[in-house]
């Protein structure tokens, strides 16, 4: 059998697995035994998923290495992710590629459930303490404005975790969800929170010098289609994605090393707080 490391995210190991009869799938490995529990997750997550429109790679089989750390084998899908999809595009065909994607996913939330806040509260506790030593003016004003939040619309409905557009790939014109996440608070508002994340604050293309404008102008129409669309199906759960967007980004600071990406924070924080301050206009 041949096997080709692909590298991976939070530490697991990713590998493309050829056998001799030419039978190919991707093996998903755990970091370590502490990180079997939340792989697990995942993989559940992946193979319930359920969409009309948008599939995820079938998961074939699940079990343990040697060394007792959790693995999954799935769905090999060559193709090109939603990133580098948007740099060449029609403008025109951005519409239904964005409603390909969100639609089955805000049409979930016309069911609401009693929302457990503490959850947000606890979470954004813990990250006023985490952040205490920074004394930074736009990171404690945002924590003001999420502790101040009411997360009551935040029902728990099916959450991919990390919806990015490196997460959504393309392949033969049929869109596919890879890299399901566990979050500390499934909602389809994180999601949508999270596309916003790449297509208003532009994340994934942040340590590119410039941008293409003819890409910018497809983030740009992608972003606007994307909040039209989620206020058209659920108009007052529009604003919650900034408020969810916000509380993404926050999380992000902890874990931010280098100056680059921390100035490129504050720049996009202070930019959400002020769509938040004016009502969710952009």
């Amino acid at each position: 059998m041949n096997v080709t490391d692909l590298g991976g995210h939070s530490g697991c190991k990713i590998l493309l697995c050829e056998e001799d009869d030419n039978k190919i799938y991707v093996r998903k490995i755990s970091s370590d035994k502490s990180y079997n529990d939340r792989l697990k997750i995942q993989a559940n997550k992946q193979a319930s998923f359920k969409n009309n429109v948008v599939k995820a790679p079938c998961v074939f089989a699940t079990g343990y290495t040697q060394e007792g750390l959790f693995y999954f084998d799935m769905e090999y899908i060559q193709g090109i992710t939603m990133a580098e999809y948007m740099q060449t595009i029609e403008v025109g065909k951005v519409r239904g590629l964005v409603e390909s994607i969100i639609r089955d996913i805000v049409a979930v939330s016309n069911a609401y459930s009693e929302v457990d806040e503490s959850i947000f509260i606890n979470k954004i506790r813990n990250l006023r303490a985490k952040l205490s030593s920074n004394n930074n003016p736009v990171i404690n004003e945002a924590l003001d404005i999420l502790e101040n939040h009411s997360w009551k619309r935040f029902s728990k409905t099916t959450c991919h975790g990390d919806l990015t557009l490196e997460n959504i790939i393309v392949k033969d014109g049929q869109l596919y969800l890879i890299d399901f996440l566990d979050s500390f608070y499934d909602s389809w508002i994180m999601d949508i929170s999270t596309l916003m994340q790449d297509v208003q604050t532009l994340w994934s293309y942040r340590f590119q010098k410039e941008i293409n404008i003819n890409t910018l102008i497809r983030l740009i129409v992608f972003r606007d289609i994307l909040m039209d669309t989620v206020q058209k199906i659920s108009k007052k759960d529009s604003i919650e994605v900034y408020y969810a967007l916000l509380l993404k980004l926050i999380r992000i600071y902890p874990y931010t090393k280098d100056e680059w990406t921390y100035k490129f924070l504050n720049q996009k924080t202070n930019s959400i707080i002020s769509i938040i301050k004016n009502g969710g206009v952009a």
